[in-house]
């Protein structure tokens, strides 16, 4: 009886968690500066003690089949110099859920260790260090990746009104960053990434030498200029004793002079690139295979003497063998690419980054391609795996 009483207690507060978890979650939208960060840290330790009671009756799960990974998890040193091939994912879902990620498992029959995540720079809630995000990245066994977007124009001039007007704030924004204009956000993150204390991977402005998608590109900044904004928010990270943070240096590798945008040796700790094969859906596109995007490419990726990621990889279903594609990718991926050591599904369902039309770049619903994919990743992707 007494037993049975313990057991109901704990469920109501397992419940009493959810319910408040919900309505702190509920508050925070829309809510900006000291009070969103305060609900973001109370709303993590509710969500901690909410994942603590769901082990004691559900069991531990999938934390469980990443116990293999548990080593980079305590140590950033170890991720900076893996010796596995770290497969991750961005899923759409996200940051509402992580079922997608684990949908994704599913079909593939392995844990994924890395889940990545944007983030935009601004004021608003969302914009802040993700850390009940993180938290839950972390609890679910994995290890979050940023996609730290400096999109400077989020930021409203009642606020701070020693910013330029939003309009004048892209041209050579990377150099207003460089001189700390932006440090009251910049340090705040690093506060926060500190206090969450675990390694986490950040991909600070990606595609830096691409003109036409983002602002902080080349249409608006030199790359002198993205170096020197690169160097300063890792400084001002390092000077706040945000150690843990393990940095991502992710160009275009299709544009020239991709390699000019290196910030040194002492800055970078993963070089980074997107594989994404849109095939014939536009005009600027076709079917491209792995080799001509990537393949070409390697040399000088590795020659940086860092472990590479495959920040952003997938292919869509339109022009030719998808199947085909993915397995040309990864069969041999660790013999034929070795500096390469983590690869990052982009397992996105509706992307119009780039498109007029909404793309679908997803695997669990398409049965050829995900049995393709984890045929080939079978022989060399580590970890236990999951029944499919």
């Amino acid at each position: 009886m007494r037993r049975r009483h313990r057991a109901l207690i704990s469920v109501a507060l397992l419940l009493g968690c959810v319910g408040g978890f919900a309505l702190l979650t509920s508050l925070s939208v829309g809510t900006e500066g000291p009070l969103a960060a305060g609900l973001a840290r109370v709303g993590t330790g509710v969500g901690g003690i909410e994942h603590r009671l769901r082990e004691r009756f559900v069991g531990p799960g999938r934390a469980a089949e990443l116990r293999w990974f548990d080593r980079y998890r305590r140590d950033a040193a170890l991720l900076r110099a893996p010796d596995s091939v770290l497969l991750g994912a961005y899923d759409s879902d996200l940051p509402q859920s992580l079922e997608g990620v684990a949908s994704l498992e599913r079909t593939l029959g392995v844990s994924l260790p890395i889940v990545q995540a944007y983030t935009a720079w601004g004021d608003r809630a969302d914009e802040q260090f993700p850390l009940a995000l993180a938290s839950a990245i972390w609890d679910f066994g994995s290890i979050p990746l940023l996609t730290w977007e400096p999109w400077l124009t989020d930021f409203d001039n009642g606020r701070h009104p020693e910013l330029p007007l939003r309009e004048a704030r892209e041209r050579h924004g990377l150099t207003s960053i460089a001189r700390g204009d932006y440090d009251f956000y910049v340090d705040e993150w690093a506060k926060q990434a500190a206090q969450f204390g675990k390694p986490i991977f950040v991909r600070f402005g990606h595609e830096m030498n691409d003109p036409y998608r983002y602002p902080w590109g080349p249409q608006n900044n030199t790359k002198e200029e993205f170096i020197a904004a690169w160097r300063h928010v890792v400084d001002r990270f390092r000077a706040l004793h945000a150690t843990n943070v393990v940095w991502v240096w992710s160009p275009h590798v299709a544009y020239q002079y991709w390699d000019l945008y290196y910030p040194g040796d002492t800055y970078v700790d993963w070089v980074a690139t997107g594989v994404l094969n849109f095939g014939p859906i536009a005009q600027w596109s076709k079917w491209w295979t792995f080799t001509e995007i990537f393949g070409s490419k390697y040399q000088r990726l590795a020659s940086f003497k860092k472990p590479v990621m495959i920040a952003e990889f997938g292919s869509l279903a339109v022009g030719g063998d998808r199947a085909n594609w993915y397995e040309d990718a990864l069969a041999a991926l660790p013999a034929k690419y070795p500096a390469v050591r983590s690869v990052v599904f982009f397992h996105s369902a509706s992307d119009q980054t780039l498109t007029y039309q909404k793309v679908d770049w997803r695997l669990v619903t398409d049965t050829a391609a995900a049995r393709a994919v984890a045929a080939a990743i079978n022989p060399w992707a580590p970890g236990p795996r999951l029944k499919q």
